[in-house]
């Protein structure tokens, strides 16, 4: 089996201790989601990480995916320059992946020369509490959604479903929600926004699109969200997966791969912030 499970986290640089320097400690419900999160996968380290991220690179109408061989870079820029991290890129597998999503309906663009991860907090922020869990990271490919419809990233996790390459992988889904929940908000303030966070809890609580799928192209825009396409692509892996076992393959019995189980959700500094589990 490829998929060993797959999660939601949220990425804001002010929950690293080395950044919020006490701060953190507003979005406690956040930590401890993360905390019961890593719990969850603490002995389940992938062979491979694929890492979705909004704040890779994006490619118009297509899946991003990052072919630097060794990405790197720090919080730096959020006065934490020893929060740092070398990446290995598993070359053969990522153009594996690639070959797999552009035969099956997904566009996939390969990028060569971004290895520069500093402005990246989607991937630096889960990447550090990952680290902490396992002592140690696997091989990544980075990746990022933006340049998806919300349908088209539904359909990227259903193809990766079908991906097999005798690896061990874990999709981790990096996105914030609404930006737009307070009057303080980064973003100001928008109705819109808690609506479009219920609607992401609804979702990922029930492992069925329909709720984000009932929101209107301008209530998704009022959002002021950047984790959307990341939340569909897990949905649609862990669906997907539902669907096999439902058929009754032998390697689901007595595995619960599609149930996404909702660990955290609050919305400190006006933001959005979600953790969830299959696995």
């Amino acid at each position: 089996m490829s998929w060993l499970w797959s999660a939601l986290t949220p990425h804001p640089p002010i929950i690293v201790p080395e950044v919020g320097r006490g701060r953190e400690r507003e979005a406690a419900l956040t930590l401890s989601g993360i905390d019961r999160l890593t719990e969850r996968i603490a002995d389940r380290r992938p062979e491979v990480l694929l890492l979705l991220s909004p704040h890779q690179p994006w490619a118009p109408g297509a899946l991003f995916l990052n072919g630097a061989p060794h990405p790197g870079g720090s919080l730096a820029p959020f006065d934490a320059p020893a929060v740092a991290f070398r990446l290995e890129t598993p070359m053969e597998k990522l153009k594996a992946l690639t070959a797999h999503l552009t035969a099956n309906g997904t566009p996939a663009r390969l990028g060569m020369n971004n290895p520069d991860l500093t402005r990246d907090q989607g991937s630096l922020v889960p990447l550090y509490f990952l680290e902490r869990a396992w002592k140690g990271l696997p091989p990544v490919v980075l990746a990022s959604p933006i340049g998806l419809d919300p349908g088209s990233a539904l359909n990227l996790g259903k193809t990766l479903a079908s991906f097999e390459d005798g690896s061990g992988w874990a999709l981790l889904a990096s996105g914030d929600l609404s930006h737009r929940l307070t009057r303080g908000a980064p973003s100001g303030y928008s109705p819109a926004g808690e609506k479009f966070d219920a609607a992401v809890v609804a979702a990922l609580s029930s492992a069925d699109p329909q709720p984000l799928l009932a929101l209107t192209p301008q209530e998704l825009e009022d959002a002021g969200e950047c984790g959307l396409r990341s939340v569909m692509a897990m949905l649609g892996l862990c669906r997907a997966l539902k669907g096999r076992a439902e058929e009754g393959r032998s390697e689901y019995e007595g595995r619960s791969e599609s149930a996404i189980e909702v660990l955290s959700y609050e919305g400190p500094f006006g933001v959005g912030y979600c953790n969830a589990i299959c696995a």
